[in-house]
This record gives C-alpha cells, sequence and structure tokens, in this order.
C-alpha cells in the first residue's frame, strides 16, 4: 500500500531547515526593496517641494499615485497568481520595479510625471507585497508561523524602509533626489537571483497535478523524508469552483473575516500612510530641519521592525491573531492620540516610536491573518483584493492630509484623526473568527493527524482524496 502525502500537512510540520533559510534571506530581501521603493517618497517629496513647488493637494496625490498603483497591481496578481503561479507574477513584478526606479532617476522632471511613473511602480509594489505574503505563510511551519512570517516580511520591509531614511540623510544633500532611485535600480539584482532560486507554491504545483515536482520540493523542504517522498503519491488538492474567483472571497465559508479584514486593514493603510507620507513634511513645518524630519520618519521605521517581530511572537504566544491585533490598534491609537499635542517637543521621539511599534505590529499580523483566512485555490485572489482595498485606505491617508493641511495646518486633527481610525480598527477585528482553523475545519482543506498516511489506492486513483 502505498504512502499518500498531504502537501499542506508536511509543510506545516516541517522544521525550519537550509531550504526555509534561503527562502528568508531571498524573500527578505525582496521585500526590503518593497519597503524602500514604498517609503522613499516621503523623503523626496521635501526636496522637490522646493525645486517644483507644488501644492499641498498636488503633494497628497503625488504620494498617492503610487498607492493607487498599489491597489492596482494587488487586484491584478490574485486574479494572475491563482491561475499561472506565484513565481511568475512575481518575476514580472520585481523587473517592472526595477524599470520604473530607472525611470524616476533619469526621465523625470515634474510632478505630473513623478506620479505617472511612481503608479507603475507601485503597481509593482502592489503585486510584491502580497505574493510575498502568500508564499511566506505557505512555507511557514505551523509551530512558528507567526513569527517566522513576520521575520521574513517585516524584518526585510522595514529595512528597506530604514534605508530610505538613511539614503535620504545621506545622499540627497549631494546627490540629489535622484540618488534615492538609481539605489533602488539595485531590485535588478534581486529579480535576477529570484529567477535562479524562488521556488513556485508547492500548494500550486499540487492543485495543477504537476506532482514530481512537487515531490522534488519536498525532498528539499524535509530531506529526512526523501525516501518516502520518492515512492509516494501525493494526495490530490480540491479546486475551488472557478479558481481565483471573486465571488468565492464572499460565500458563507469566509465571507465574515473578509469583510472584517478588508475594512481593518483600510484603516490600518490610512494611518500607516498618511503617518509615513506626511511625517517629515509635518515635522519641517513645525519648524525643524530636513535631517531631523528624516530622522523622525527612520525611527518610525525601526521601531516597525521590532514591533512586527513582538507582535508576531505575541500572536504565537496568546494563539491568537485576533487578540494580538486588538492589542497592537488600541496602543498605537493611544500614542497617537498623544502626538496630537506633542509633535515638535522632545517627548514626541517616544512617542513616535511606541506609535510606530504598534501600529506596524498590529498590521504584521493581519497580513498574516489575511493570508490564512483562504484555501491555497483562492489564496492568491483574496491577498490581492485585500490588500487591494486596503490600499485604498491608504490612498485617502496622504490625500486627506494634504487636504487638511491645506485648512489648516496644525497637526493637531490629523493625528486625532488617525487615532480614532485605530480604534475603529481594534472594533473592527474584535468581530473576526479568533480561529480560522474553524474555517478551514469545515473545508477540504481539514487534516487528521500527520501528513505521511497509507493511501487507499482506489481514492486515490479515482480522484476522492482531497486536500
Amino acid at each position: 500500500m502505498a504512502t499518500l502525502i498531504n502537501v499542506r500537512e508536511e509543510l506545516a510540520q516541517a522544521r525550519i531547515g537550509k531550504f526555509h533559510l534561503r527562502f528568508a534571506v531571498l524573500v527578505g530581501f525582496i521585500m526590503f526593496f518593497d519597503g524602500y521603493d514604498l517609503f522613499n517618497a516621503a523623503y523626496v517629496i521635501p526636496l522637490i517641494r522646493k525645486l517644483w513647488q507644488p501644492s499641498p493637494a498636488m503633494i497628497g496625490i503625488m504620494l498617492s499615485s503610487g498607492i493607487v498603483g498599489l491597489s492596482i497591481g494587488s487586484v491584478l496578481q490574485g486574479l494572475l497568481a491563482d491561475r499561472i503561479g506565484r513565481r511568475k507574477v512575481m518575476l514580472i513584478a520585481l523587473w517592472t520595479l526595477t524599470l520604473a526606479s530607472g525611470l524616476l532617476a533619469t526621465v523625470v522632471d515634474s510632478a505630473l510625471s513623478f506620479a505617472g511613473v511612481r503608479l507603475v511602480l507601485g503597481t509593482a509594489l502592489g503585486m510584491v507585497t502580497p505574493l510575498a505574503l502568500t508564499c511566506i505563510n505557505e512555507w511557514a511551519p505551523r509551530r512558528n508561523a507567526n513569527t517566522f512570517a513576520t521575520w521574513v516580511f517585516q524584518f526585510g520591509f522595514s529595512a528597506g524602509g530604514i534605508f530610505a531614511g538613511v539614503a535620504g540623510i545621506t545622499f540627497t544633500s549631494r546627490f540629489g533626489w535622484q540618488s534615492l532611485y538609481f539605489i533602488g535600480v539595485l531590485s535588478a539584482l534581486v529579480a535576477a537571483a529570484a529567477m535562479k532560486w524562488l521556488p513556485e507554491s508547492a500548494q500550486y504545483l499540487t492543485l495543477r497535478g504537476r506532482y514530481e515536482e512537487v515531490a522534488a520540493m519536498l525532498c528539499k523542504v524535509r530531506p529526512e523524508n526523501a525516501h518516502v517522498y520518492q515512492q509516494a503519491q501525493i494526495e490530490p488538492m480540491q479546486n475551488a469552483e472557478r479558481a481565483g474567483a471573486i465571488s468565492e472571497l464572499l460565500s458563507p465559508l469566509y465571507r465574515r473575516n473578509t469583510i472584517v479584514h478588508w475594512i481593518a486593514g483600510a484603516l490600518s493603510l490610512f494611518c500607516i500612510h498618511g503617518l509615513t507620507g506626511w511625517l517629515p513634511s509635518l515635522v519641517v513645518g513645525k519648524g525643524q530641519g530636513v535631517s531631523s524630519a528624516f530622522a523622525y520618519g527612520t525611527l518610525v521605521m525601526v521601531a516597525s521592525v521590532f514591533g512586527g517581530i513582538s507582535m508576531g511572537w505575541l500572536a504565537d504566544r496568546l494563539r491568537s491573531r485576533i487578540r494580538a491585533m486588538i492589542i497592537g490598534f488600541a496602543l498605537a491609537a493611544v500614542f497617537m492620540g498623544s502626538l496630537a499635542t506633542t509633535l515638535g517637543k522632545p517627548e514626541a521621539i517616544v512617542l513616535i516610536a511606541a506609535t510606530g511599534f504598534f501600529l506596524f505590529g498590529a498590521q504584521a499580523v493581519l497580513n498574516n491573518y489575511q493570508a490564512m483566512t483562504y484555501r491555497t485555490e483562492v489564496r492568491g485572489t483574496g491577498m490581492g483584493v485585500a490588500v487591494g482595498l486596503n490600499r485604498v485606505g491608504g490612498i485617502l491617508g496622504p490625500v486627506i492630509v494634504g487636504v487638511v493641511a491645506s485648512i489648516n495646518p496644525d497637526p493637531f486633527y490629523t493625528f486625532a484623526f488617525f487615532a480614532g481610525s485605530l480604534v475603529l480598527a481594534a472594533v473592527v477585528i474584535s468581530l473576526g473568527r479568533v480561529e480560522i482553523a474553524s474555517i478551514l475545519a469545515t473545508s477540504a482543506d481539514k487534516v487528521d493527524g500527520p501528513g505521511l498516511k497509507p493511501a487507499p489506492a482506489a481514492d486515490v486513483h479515482n480522484g476522492t482524496a482531497t486536500g
């Protein structure tokens, strides 16, 4: 009797080894450029503001154009990834990212052209983020899934955001704002590395019936079982009625969590992009120098590293992403509200760091929550649509701050509005299902016991075994 392999369970039970470490390093570098390219506009704006003298409303458009692209890219990758695979779409996104950075460095010479190319760059970034989250969560071992996922995603992403601030302070004064985008062209090295080492999703390959490739991949992930995989049969997975169908996301199985993380994610990114996009300019408006303003933005990203890792650990410790997110958003609201009256004062440094810690930490857990809400056959679409709709909040952040700044430059109203949004996010999250496993337990993803089990030959050949 042949041994039947359940791919999901084999990946979930794996111990972190050489395969996981190489994958983590590669995705970490991908997320480095994702974070760098996402946040470097905040350090470009104060410089080109003097050069091109755009209005506050136009600044909001320049910042938000990239986020509009994020929404487009997020939805586009979801529709493509569940049909042609995660790997192909990621490679397209990485090379587009490199091209857009090159255009910003060499061609752009006005606020309008800046917004246009940032739209293209944002579209590429919008494809990268949900793809990375999907891939990370599919490879993460169950016992430390949140910790592994937040380390890989948040460390690289935040390091890129931090480096954007460091590069802004170090290079722009000597080489101009274009230097930040010349650095961005180095993403070509990561794209080339991904062409060689980025694996396709084992679960996606299983859905497509490419069992030999799956077995070979499992041998790399869990070499201690290689002798079993070489002789075993791969348990088929059940396809959705239409792979990548958006209607699946609002089916009874997913509806509640889908709506919850759509709303909470939009509120969270409203605050994240509003804060990171405008913080340097708000600090300058309070009378401090450009270097100090860049330092404030960098501090937020440094805090986000520790926040993402710590909140991932907390989610594993509490065994609940929901509770961890509620804590993170609630505390971020407290510190964000405190900034309304302290920006520009010495104590604001501590409050900004605390805000970045809990805001980005809660968002990191939300990323994993979104990815693992869905089964493999709709996960790419689920993540793409979720991130795309969440970006609507991200788009509104810089735009609304720009409108408010045009009416009243006092940041009090901006931070108070952010604080209220975070309180609402915590309330919305509390309405989600505490255990996502309960969703999968009612679906074909349910797995009882270990992943290796005897296979009733008739069941396998008749296609009745599901994953």
